[in-house]
Parts: structure tokens; sequence; C-alpha cells
């Protein structure tokens, strides 16, 4: 049973997979098809789906050795929110390099990355095409 988000309400679809790098494809698989059925283009898709790749390689770089990668994915008015979640392996809030940080700053319209407790978590905001 899925839980309601307080962004979301009930109409999200909701990814868990073992926090390891292997199914990071799986996440960004789910992007895609998530921007293919809202009608981005191609390019959108792509920087979408580098922009969750990114995001996910921090939580899951980040996790602890049996941490479960969270994700949810669904639209808010004209935005495309997509939120991760993970458990942290230390009390750090999570490093940000440079080069990640470019590939937010140039695909998404907004990135935050934060630490609840003992879990680290991340949003991104994509507007969704005109149609």
């Amino acid at each position: 049973m899925a839980t309601r988000s307080p962004v979301l309400g009930d109409d999200f679809v909701e990814l868990s997979v073992p926090a390891d790098t292997r199914h990071l494809r799986l996440a960004r698989l789910a992007a895609s098809g998530y921007g293919a059925d809202l009608g981005y283009s191609i390019d959108d898709i792509e920087e979408l789906r580098l922009a969750v790749g990114e995001a996910c390689a921090l939580l899951v770089d980040n996790s602890t050795p049996d941490g479960r990668l969270v994700l949810r994915y669904g639209v808010e008015g004209e935005l495309l929110i997509i939120e991760g979640r993970c458990p942290g392996g230390t009390d750090d809030q999570v490093f940000v390099d440079p080069v990640a940080q470019a590939v937010m700053v140039n695909t998404v319209d907004s990135f935050d990355i934060a630490r609840h407790d003992s879990h680290n978590s991340f949003r991104i905001t994509k507007r969704t095409p005109q149609r």
C-alpha cells in the first residue's frame, strides 16, 4: 500500500530498488517513460534521465549497505516532480560535486538535496511541456 505524498497526493508512481548503482538504470528508465507520457521532447527526456541518474547516484553513494532507494514521480500543476529518498550511511549532508551540480543546473528547473533524520533525499522539478 502506497502512502499519500503531501505534495503529489495519490496520483504518483513509486519505485523502490536496492541502493546499488546497478539499479539506477531502472530509475532513469522510469523517468524516461514518465516524461514521454507527459509529452516531453526527446532532448527533454534525455535531460531528465541525466538529472535523475545524477541525483540517485548521490543518494546511493551515501547509502547504508542494505538501504533502499525510493522514488516518486508525479505532476503538480505544471511541474513534473521527482522525489528520492534513501537511508544515509553517515550523519553528514550529501556533498554535491561540481559536475553533478552543473548537470542539475542545465537539465531541470530546480534541484534540492536534504538530510532528514537518518535519510538523504532529493527533489527535482521540471516544467511540463505546453500542450
